[in-house]
């Protein structure tokens, strides 16, 4: 059987180019690695170090995120306050609380009764988190390229956000496809080499991005304030408008050994010996 070969090729993009570059005082640099099932493939560390595709752009403007934690409402708190003394009265006493305890979790819960006179709601219910939020990223672009170099880096960097955010071919399997890559987001301090990140300036702004997929690739090829549509000499447009959202592929924990946001296959690849999934 012929091994399947899923890596990206080898590319980079950077706007702007020349002395517009050496005046962007932040970069960001977006890192794009193939989809794997392996928890060891699946970190911001791996995902840099496979990357095939990178694309350097400036901090744009606002930068920040937003999480969205999911709770619901459970009266079987982890915690067990109801062995408290105001947790026996709040569950209707001893007697109550023993009758309780007596019963399977599976079969009791606190339940709320309603009538057209009547209506008593549970006052040991309370809000349990059912799952982590994921971060997700909102990055806004205006691109206005000086010279025909700098219009075919916009052109590649707009095309490969856009190609790479789809699932990728299997080349020996072509009724199949691979699911989508992954994405690891760095901020770079100053006109540095492209290797060299800043955890700390990355955390300030993005909150420690997990690993991403692009769920958003918006493109527009004009300045909406402009009605008329401007290119250049070589065709390509005058402005070019990029919008990207980034959400994180899995959910975080806060690990307090690393006091740092984990996602679940970086506390895979550190707790177990084999790093799988």
């Amino acid at each position: 059987m012929k091994k399947i070969n899923n890596s990206m090729p080898q590319s980079f993009y950077q706007y702007p180019l020349g002395t517009y570059a050496a005046e962007q005082p932040l970069w960001m640099m977006f890192h794009c690695a193939s989809y794997s099932l392996i928890s060891g493939l699946r970190t911001r560390q791996s995902v840099k170090a496979r990357a095939g595709l990178r694309i350097k752009l400036p901090l744009p403007r606002d930068p920040g995120y937003t999480i969205a934690h999911e709770y619901g409402v459970n009266n079987d708190n982890p915690v067990a306050p109801i062995l408290t003394a105001a947790g026996i009265q709040n569950s209707g006493g001893l007697t109550n609380l023993l009758a309780r305890l007596a019963q399977p979790a599976t079969v009791f819960y606190e339940k709320t009764f309603a009538t057209s006179t009547y209506r008593r709601f549970s006052n040991v219910t309370e809000l349990t988190m059912v799952s982590e939020g994921r971060k997700q990223f909102e990055f806004q672009y205006i691109f206005t390229p000086k010279t025909e170099q700098e219009a075919y880096q916009v052109d590649a960097i707009c095309g490969s956000f856009r190609k790479s955010s789809y699932p990728a071919l299997a080349s020996e399997l072509p009724e199949r496809s691979y699911p989508q890559n992954l994405w690891a987001i760095d901020i770079l301090s100053g006109n540095q080499p492209t290797g060299n990140t800043t955890n700390s300036i990355s955390a300030e702004f993005l909150g420690e991005p997990l690993v991403c997929v692009l769920k958003t690739v918006t493109v527009k090829r004009n300045d909406s304030a402009d009605p008329v549509v401007r290119f250049l000499p070589s065709g390509h447009s005058n402005v070019t408008l990029l919008g990207l959202v980034f959400q994180e592929f899995e959910t975080g924990t806060y690990d307090p050994n690393f006091n740092a946001v984990l996602s679940k296959s970086e506390i895979s690849s550190n707790y177990l010996s084999n790093g799988a999934v």
